[in-house]
C-alpha cells in the first residue's frame, strides 16, 4: 500500500516543493517505510528520497513548478527515468522503465496495455502530468485544486486538504486525467461492469477524515459500530476503541447500544501503524508506542474493546493484557472487519496465511490465546450493508480475488 501525490502549478512562477512535502505527510498513514519527493523545474528533475516517513525527510531548498511524491514500502518510488517520474499505489506487472517511456510517448496506449491493479501519477520531462486508476478501482485516486493555481492528485483527500486544497472529485475506475499548463481533461479508457473497492482501505487504511470510494470514512465506520451492536449485543460498562481508526466504531456501538463511550487510551509519540511495522519487535511493542490505556476508564469495568482488524493478533493481545493489568473486570473484543484469512496480491500489507490468526485457529482458541472473554468479527453481509453495495474487493476475507 502507498500514498501517491502529484502537484501541478499552471504558472511556472510557483515553487510547489512545500506543497508536496506537507501533502505527502498527510498520506503517510498509508505507509512510511520509504518516502520521496521529485520536482520539475527548467533545470530538470530533482529527487530526494529515503528510508523514513515523509515528516523525517530532509527537505533542501529545491525548486519546481510541478512534482510527484510517494510514501509507502517500495524503495523504487518516485521512479525517475529519462522520460519522467512515476509513483504507483498497487501492483504493476509491466516493466516500469518501459511504462514510463510509453506514458511519455502515448499515454492512452500505455495504460490500455498496462497489466496490474494500481493507481498512478506520472510527470513527464516536458511538463505533462497524468493520473490514472485501473478499471477495477481497488486503489483510490482523487483530484483537487488550490484555487485556479494548482491541480492536485492524491490517494486520499488529506493529501489535498492539509495543503489548503479543495477536493473536486474521485478519478473513476479506468479513467485517465491529463493535466498540462492549459487545461485538465478526462478520458475513460476502460469500462468496468463492477468495480471492486478495497475493503481494507475502508475499515483500516484510510484516515478517518477521508472521502474515499464515494463515501465519508468517518460516517462509514460509525455505521460499522452500529452494525456490530446489532450483530453482537454485550452487557458491558464502557465501550472503547483503539485509536485512531477504531474510535468511530466505538462511537457507533455506544450510540446503538446505549453503553457509555470512553476514550480509553492516550497516544504516545507519533502514530504507528503496526500492520506496516518493518520488524517483529516493533509489531509487539508498537501498541505501547502508539497508545497507553487510561486506568480510570477501565478499572473494575466490563470493557467492550473495538479494533479495526485482527491480523496476527500480537498487538491486540498486548492491549488486552494491559487492560487486565489496569484492573479491567472483563474484556470483550469486537473487530470492525470480517476475518482476514488470505494474503493480498495487490500491495495491501496483509501477511501470509500462516501468520493470520483467524486463518489458523477457531474462535474459541483465538479467544483463549488473546486472553479475552469473547471475540466477534463483523459479518461480511454486515460490511456490505453498511457500505451500501457489494462492489468491494474482499479477497483477504474470502480468498476470492477479482483478478489473477
Amino acid at each position: 500500500m502507498a500514498g501517491i501525490l502529484g502537484v501541478y502549478a499552471f504558472d511556472k512562477i510557483w515553487n510547489i516543493s512545500k506543497f508536496l512535502y506537507y501533502g505527502i505527510i498527510g498520506l503517510q498513514h498509508r505507509g512510511y517505510s520509504r518516502s520521496g519527493i521529485s520536482t520539475l523545474s527548467d533545470k530538470g528533475f530533482f529527487t530526494i528520497s529515503g528510508d523514513s516517513a515523509p515528516e523525517d525527510l530532509e527537505l533542501p531548498e529545491i525548486q519546481g513548478w510541478a512534482g510527484v511524491a510517494y510514501t509507502g514500502l517500495e524503495k523504487k518510488y518516485p521512479y525517475t527515468t529519462d522520460y519522467g517520474v512515476l509513483s504507483i499505489d498497487g501492483v504493476v506487472k509491466t516493466d516500469l522503465n518501459e511504462l514510463s517511456k510509453k506514458l511519455y510517448k502515448d499515454p492512452e496506449t500505455a495504460l490500455m496495455e498496462a497489466d496490474g491493479v494500481f493507481s498512478l501519477v506520472f510527470l513527464s520531462k516536458d511538463g505533462r502530468m497524468i493520473g490514472y486508476r485501473d478499471e477495477l478501482g481497488v486503489k483510490p485516486l482523487e483530484i483537487g485544486g488550490f484555487g485556479f493555481d494548482l491541480a492536485i492528485l492524491s490517494s486520499e483527500t488529506p493529501g489535498i486538504s492539509v495543503i489548503g486544497g479543495e477536493l473536486k472529485r474521485e478519478i473513476k475506475p479506468g479513467e485517465l486525467v491529463y493535466i498540462d499548463s492549459y487545461s485538465v481533461s478526462y478520458k475513460r479508457l476502460k469500462e468496468s461492469s463492477s468495480s471492486r473497492y478495497c475493503s481494507i482501505d475502508i475499515v483500516y487504511q484510510s484516515r478517518i477524515d477521508s472521502y474515499v470510494f464515494d463515501g465519508n470514512i468517518y460516517d462509514i465506520r460509525v455505521r460499522i459500530g452500529e452494525q456490530l451492536a446489532e450483530e453482537r449485543k454485550i452487557e458491558g460498562d464502557v465501550v472503547i476503541g483503539v485509536p485512531d481508526t477504531a474510535i468511530p466504531y466505538a462511537i457507533g456501538y455506544s450510540r446503538k447500544s446505549g453503553i457509555p463511550f470512553s476514550l480509553g487510551f492516550t497516544r504516545t509519540g507519533s502514530p504507528i501503524r503496526t500492520m506496516l511495522a518493518s520488524d517483529d519487535f516493533l509489531k509487539v511493542i508498537g501498541v505501547q508506542l502508539k497508545l497507553n490505556p487510561i486506568k480510570s476508564a477501565v478499572k473494575g469495568k466490563r470493557v467492550i474493546l473495538i479494533d479495526d482488524s485482527m491480523v496476527t493478533g500480537r498487538t491486540l493481545k498486548n492491549t488486552i493484557f494491559n487492560l487486565r493489568v489496569l484492573g479491567a473486570k472483563e474484556v470483550h473484543v469486537l473487530i470492525g472487519s470480517p476475518k482476514l484469512i488470505a494474503k493480498c496480491p495487490y500491495g495491501m500489507q496483509v501477511p501470509e496465511e500462516k501468520e493470520l490468526i483467524a486463518a489458523n485457529l477457531p474462535d474459541n482458541e483465538i479467544t483463549k490465546v488473546m486472553g479475552a472473554d469473547s471475540i466477534y468479527w463483523l459479518s461480511l453481509e454486515g460490511l456490505y450493508k453498511v457500505v451500501g453495495h457489494r462492489n468491494l474487493c474482499v479477497g483477504c476475507m474470502t480468498n476470492l480475488f477479482p483478478k489473477w
